[in-house]
């Protein structure tokens, strides 16, 4: 990669982690993107990436097992389960983002001992109501897929994700109210469960709202490369 493409990267990166308050962290999105581009970043010291599909995740943790050690990897696109299995045998896979419903979270914890670790796990909340999108979309919904991960040896439950609403005439008032319900779902269950849950929420489009609502991960691809 040449200097200045280098000096993108860095402009880039520098720019948005100067965003982040203390409690939240950027995952780059680099799907469709080369080893190399997520080489440079991992040299200006990110180690959080992300991947929509499992077999583009598989390649490339591989083909950077030696060269980025200390990489995480973070699953985010919606999972089959048949791809459970090739998923969890990725090295170095740090957490699900998108575990959108009991029955595939089942399958999951029947697969986990295909896991060389524990990772981390986001049940996916819909808020957008959009038919398009997965998730799970009320407390009593949630509290199922909790009871069954306490039955896991290798997943531990990390928090909930979501994604705003796009199309739409009212977008920052559609993404904030998005947000905010993960948030209010989120303290729910931290308050039930005595633990501190995470929010995985806030793209290249709405991020900047999801910042003021307090995410603590921003999964950021588009904006990172162009």
């Amino acid at each position: 990669m040449s200097p200045e493409s280098q000096s993108d990267f860095f402009k880039r990166l520098s720019q948005v982690k100067s965003l982040l308050k203390d409690g939240c962290k950027l995952v780059i999105v680099s799907k469709n993107r080369t080893v190399e581009e997520i080489k440079s970043y991992y040299e200006l010291g990110q180690r959080d990436f992300g991947e929509n599909k499992v077999q583009e995740l598989q390649d490339k943790s591989f083909k950077l097992l030696e060269s980025c050690p200390e990489i995480r990897w973070h699953m985010i696109g919606h999972l089959q389960s048949n791809k459970i299995n090739q998923l969890f045998s990725i090295p170095k896979l740090w957490a699900i983002h998108s575990v959108d419903s009991a029955e595939l979270l089942i399958k999951m914890i029947q697969a986990e001992s295909r896991l060389s670790s524990n990772i981390n796990i986001f049940l996916q909340l819909k808020t957008s109501q959009e038919v398009e999108k997965y998730g799970f979309e009320s407390l009593e919904d949630l509290d199922l897929a909790i009871f069954e991960l306490k039955k896991s040896q290798r997943l531990n439950f990390f928090g909930l994700m979501t994604m705003g609403v796009v199309r739409t005439d009212h977008f920052e008032q559609e993404a904030r109210r998005c947000f905010r319900e993960l948030n209010e779902m989120k303290n729910i269950l931290s308050d039930k469960l005595k633990m501190s849950l995470n929010s995985s929420m806030g793209m290249s489009q709405d991020y900047l709202i999801a910042l003021e609502e307090s995410s603590n991960w921003i999964r950021l691809g588009t904006m990172m490369f162009e």
